[in-house]
């Protein structure tokens, strides 16, 4: 009879047969001018770090609460070093998985009798966008990837990951307005979801999509990995609007106001067939044409519509990265932001928003 072999065990989705797993985190010190290796280093084991994900911010990732001992702190160079974050995964057989890049944005000096400790606060290399314009930034009229490209010409933050668009933009900032929040604007402009540094340690510009309409990248219901007594819903459905208007304030514009409207799909319990009444959200931007205002107001309406959230917690999960459609109670959510011990043994905390699919047959 032949011989079969088993399979390795998915030490991620944590199977019912599957009781617990090996698991750790690596930080590797990483020379930011050159790209050099220069070792790891190891948090105090009375510390507990955490890394926090919320796409809310300018600077979407922040690590917190790592602190190292003397021999550590006097290795770092906090204006030029970077960390290199992974989860590891396993026993015998590890795998390590990427949680991004990091650098120190707040360092102290703890004084012992055996010389000083370093607690850190981390960022991730958004910092480095978020600095003013020396100069005023124009977009002429260029693809709205294009004029990104432009605009982070020079900076030390490697090679983006951005999808293509065929929306421009005639938008300009002046000097001293944060580069960052040119960087907001015109993802969009573009139709892009809110920039943000990803597990790669890359910047990220993704196309907005309408959550209910894509493939769950995590189901939750499948794999079972949600704690009990974990989860918390919050509702916005009172308040929140369910028409987002984008007008145009560009003086070069036709003479016809330019005005864009996104309607949140019929299906929500809040839209304007079901309340029965409008409230509406309104923007001012720089758009020339009722198409670019359109699809502004619909990326603006998929990443701020306030339906109903979801906090849920499931074991530490490196799949999740920014923007993914998690499956959960048999819904589409999208996620937008989760927090993470940077220690075993912790809970991963998730926040979830609910998604309702277009019942209009329409063109999102």
């Amino acid at each position: 009879m032949a011989l079969a072999s088993v399979g390795r065990p998915d030490l991620l989705d944590l199977p019912a047969h599957v009781g617990q797993r090996a698991l750790s985190f690596r930080f590797e010190l990483i020379d930011g001018r050159t790209g050099m290796r220069r070792g790891e280093l190891t948090p105090l084991r009375d510390t507990t770090p955490s890394l926090a994900h919320d796409v809310t911010g300018t600077i979407v990732r922040k690590v917190s609460g790592l602190t190292l001992g003397v021999v550590d702190a006097a290795r770092l160079k906090p204006l030029t070093d970077r960390l290199a974050i992974s989860m590891v995964v396993g026993d015998r057989t590890q795998k390590a998985y990427p949680l991004g890049r990091y650098m120190v944005g707040d360092a102290t000096e703890l004084m012992t009798s055996a010389g000083a400790t370093a607690p850190l606060t981390l960022y991730d290399e958004m910092f480095i966008v978020d600095q003013e314009l020396e100069t005023g930034f124009e977009a002429r009229g260029q693809l709205v990837d294009q004029a990104v490209l432009r605009l982070l010409e020079g900076l030390p933050v490697g090679d983006l990951l951005m999808d293509s668009t065929e929306q421009s933009s005639v938008s300009a900032w002046s000097p001293g307005t944060s580069r960052a929040m040119a960087l907001r604007d015109l993802s969009r402009q573009g139709g892009y979801f809110l920039p943000w540094f990803g597990h790669s340690g890359r910047l990220r510009l993704r196309r907005a999509v309408e959550p209910s309409e894509q493939p769950a990248a995590i189901d939750l219901d499948a794999t079972r990995r949600v704690f009990r007594d974990s989860v918390s819903v919050v509702s916005g459905l009172l308040t929140a609007p369910n028409r987002f208007v984008v007008v145009s304030n560009d003086p070069g514009s036709d003479q016809k106001p330019v005005v864009g409207v996104y309607d949140v799909p019929a299906s929500a319990p809040h839209s304007i067939a079901q309340r029965g009444f409008v409230v509406p959200q309104t923007v001012e931007v720089q758009v020339r044409s009722q198409a670019q205002a359109t699809v502004y107001a619909r990326t603006l309406g998929i990443q701020q519509a306030v339906y109903e959230s979801v906090e849920l917690s499931t074991p530490p999960d490196p799949r999740h990265d920014g923007y993914d459609v998690v499956r959960w109670n048999g819904q589409p959510w999208l996620e937008t932001g989760w927090s993470m011990p940077l220690a075993p043994g912790g809970e991963m905390r998730h926040t979830l928003r609910r998604a309702y699919p277009d019942t209009d047959g329409g063109d999102l």
